[in-house]
């Protein structure tokens, strides 16, 4: 009798002799899916939307989501942050116990998710991100548009108001440059969570006693946004407007702290990772929404 055997729980029971099915086979078995996710971009004062697309759960993402469901608090890895490898401001050392629930709440954004024509789009690994600015630029040739984009990009004498800075995070000081960025935005709306039929019919608690043949879902809903004034600064001081363009977005998780009467976020890392196809910011007059939604 063959005793090596693996039992695979999922949302069915695999049991599988690892012995005799073949490595390719195994492979495709053991692939999985991402989370079912519906993103949709829209112009911001038309309506037009400008896209539709699925993005991915990558590593850390669901490392975050299976710890949650079990409750588990120990990490078992501390993956590289966003303000390790920034060095943000008043970033507390990786592994730092939260004062917080680690909970998803912010995005980044960078022109990373596709090549020179807008259908060449890249494919999105399991381990990717979006890559994290440089910590110490000797100049503005250090910045590349594949890293994420600073939405704020101000003299150092020219701060963003108190006010703004409910709403823009990451907050990076470069001495040398005279200059402050913000990396991270918090979503437009808060998060809400949906029950519904297929149809949109919302499930209430007599689900048990109503007969119902239709598929039911379960998905959080948010809304991000990319105003008028977001990434202007960065693309007419650093990049330049030929390269005005946007191709990939990550929804990130961290806590955060107060230093100073000021949020900063910690152990910012990536959720999602979205790439599409390149939305131009040339036109001074573009906003754009982003409606995500994210099943489980």
């Amino acid at each position: 009798m063959n005793k090596n055997v693996t039992i695979h729980l999922n949302d069915k029971v695999e049991i599988r002799d690892m012995a005799t099915l073949p490595n390719t086979l195994l492979k495709k078995l053991d692939s999985g899916k991402p989370k079912k996710t519906k993103i949709v971009l829209t112009n911001h004062d038309t309506g037009e939307v400008l896209g539709e697309f699925e993005n991915k759960v990558v590593i850390t993402g669901s490392l975050l989501n299976a710890m949650k469901a079990f409750g588990i608090t120990e990490h078992i890895v501390e993956f590289p942050t966003y303000n390790s490898e920034s060095e943000l401001d008043n970033s507390v050392p990786t592994g730092t116990q939260p004062e917080n629930p680690e909970i998803v709440q912010l995005f980044c954004v960078a022109d990373s998710g596709c090549g020179v024509l807008p259908s060449e789009i890249y494919t999105t690994k399991f381990t990717d991100r979006l890559k994290p600015c440089p910590a110490h630029p000797i100049d503005i040739t250090d910045f590349d548009p594949t890293m994420i984009m600073p939405f704020r990009y101000v003299p150092i004498d020219e701060d963003i108001s108190d006010d703004l800075r409910n709403y823009y995070f990451g907050r990076k000081t470069f001495e040398n440059l005279g200059t402050i960025g913000y990396y991270f935005k918090k979503f437009d709306t808060e998060p809400q969570v949906h029950v519904q039929y297929a149809d949109g019919t919302q499930i209430t608690d007599n689900i048990y006693v109503v007969d119902a043949d239709q598929t039911a879902e379960c998905y959080i809903e948010t809304r991000l946004r990319i105003t008028r004034l977001d990434f202007r600064d960065y693309f007419e001081k650093v990049l330049g407007w030929d390269r005005s363009r946007i191709s990939s977005i990550s929804l990130c998780s961290a806590w955060y702290n107060t230093v100073d009467d000021k949020i900063y976020f910690q152990n910012i890392i990536p959720y999602t990772v979205l790439k599409f196809s390149f939305q131009w910011l040339t036109d001074l007059n573009v906003a754009i929404d982003i409606l995500y939604q994210i099943y489980y």
